[in-house]
């Protein structure tokens, strides 16, 4: 591997720090938020209270798939990724200061529709397209680790962003968020990441010289895979976006975990703090080791084992106790044990799909196909979380869903295999075969 490889990783990682204040920073703030013009004097909502304030999610979500499904794949193949991520950059750090200046709810769903316009031009789409052009072999593990980068800038801001915004205010933090996310991702873009390996010269890491020059070509006709055209005509494309839609209101139940947490430690705030920050600390850890498993054993086998965990982690959940008991060293295991499992299965949500899209599709239109899939995750998130509310106020809790969650996981797993195995028989260019020396 060259140093030129190796600097588009940590460009790539770099890049997800930056989307950190999008995917966490900014949600850490909302109680100093709503406690600021959603809270009036004596504690009781004001401006439509918390409700209102959080419909700025749903615009941002909104967006985001509109902007993925509609706009981000062509645009990113007709002006490339680097270009596309110095654009999509400054649109989500405008969004983000707008954020921060905003006097009304109304203010708000504009950032939010800012923020996802941006994210959905460059964050979201872009580093999977970078890592999976430059790397063949580790192509896992790289992924892994350049994702993590969203779980290392979360871990930083859960740790400054509250201390922030008790002495500074959260207008000057989110300010500060914005400053941040823009140089980061500028820095990224300049010195570090390069569309392909055959703008310098260099072929992908684990690429043989000589061997299946076709699928390293400039070229994108040349490229293995189908036709954005020829694989929305495809029955495969369509299971494994299917998959897409039911991974993300699976993984939603993020929304509702703290709330299930809250209920299981009672008034114990410090097995309310452990369990989180295990499941925090361990969201870093598997994206990287996903990779290892998927350079190993395959990215099927890889979500066979992790979203298996996180149905293990599902069947628990509905075991915890109501009440705050004891939270001995015994007594916390098994939920340790549960917030590992699940963080196993938040973690292959973003590591798995750009993998096992890349192994359905090909490379030909990767990038337009990609933006289009995430943008199904996302639409899956944006069913998936007022779902997991509609479960408990009809039902008094969320067994329901946490007991179904299993057989829609195992459902997911064989939609995947079955647009692995099945999708690159219908390839628009024909995988490169090799011809193995005697």
């Amino acid at each position: 591997m060259t140093p030129r490889h190796w600097m588009v990783a940590a460009g790539g990682f770099m890049i997800m720090i930056a989307a950190s204040v999008v995917l966490s920073g900014l949600s850490l703030l909302h109680p100093f938020i709503v406690g600021d013009m959603f809270t009036d004097e004596t504690g009781n909502p004001a401006n439509g209270g918390q409700p209102a304030f959080l419909i700025y999610f749903t615009v941002l979500t909104i967006t985001i798939v509109v902007t993925m499904m509609f706009a981000a794949g062509p645009l990113i193949a007709k002006f490339g990724p680097r270009v596309m991520l110095g654009v999509g950059s400054c649109i989500m750090g405008l969004g983000v200061l707008l954020f921060s200046f905003a006097p009304n709810p109304f203010m708000f769903y504009v950032a939010g529709a800012v923020i996802g316009m941006g994210y959905g031009l460059s964050q979201a789409p872009i580093p999977p397209v970078i890592t999976t052009s430059w790397f063949e072999a580790k192509r896992g593990l790289v992924l892994g680790i350049v994702l993590s980068g969203s779980g290392v800038g979360g871990l930083l801001w859960s740790i400054l962003s509250p201390r922030m915004a008790e002495s500074l205010g959260w207008r000057p933090t989110i300010m500060t968020m914005a400053i941040v996310l823009v140089t980061l991702s500028l820095i990224a873009t300049v010195f570090l990441v390069r569309n392909t390996p055959a703008d310098v010269g260099l072929l992908p890491y684990g690429a043989v010289p000589g061997e299946n020059e076709e699928a390293h070509s400039q070229d994108p006709t040349k490229l293995p895979g189908f036709v954005l055209r020829d694989a929305l005509r495809s029955p495969w494309f369509w299971l494994l976006a299917l998959a897409f839609v039911l991974i993300g209101m699976i993984v939603s139940v993020t929304q509702v975990l703290a709330i299930l947490l809250k209920v299981y430690t009672g008034e114990n705030i410090s097995a309310f703090s452990l369990l989180l920050a295990t499941w925090t600390f361990t969201l870093i850890l598997w994206k990287p080791l996903l990779g290892i498993i998927n350079d190993k054993i395959g990215v099927i086998w890889m979500m066979a084992i992790t979203l298996g965990l996180m149905a293990l982690g599902f069947l628990y959940l509905p075991q915890m106790s109501t009440a705050a008991s004891g939270f001995g060293a015994m007594a916390m295991a098994l939920p340790l044990m549960a917030m590992v499992c699940m963080s196993a299965g938040v973690s292959n949500a973003t590591v798995a799909p750009p993998l096992v899209l890349r192994q359905s599709v090909g490379a030909r239109d990767y990038s337009k196909l990609l933006s289009l899939c995430l943008s199904f995750y996302y639409i899956g998130n944006a069913l998936g979380a007022p779902l997991w509310g509609t479960i408990q106020s009809v039902t008094g809790n969320y067994n329901l869903g946490l007991y179904a969650a299993p057989i829609i996981l195992a459902v997911i797993v064989v939609f995947a295999l079955l647009a692995a195995k099945n999708g690159p028989k219908q390839w628009t260019n024909p995988a490169p075969t090799t011809t193995k020396t005697p």
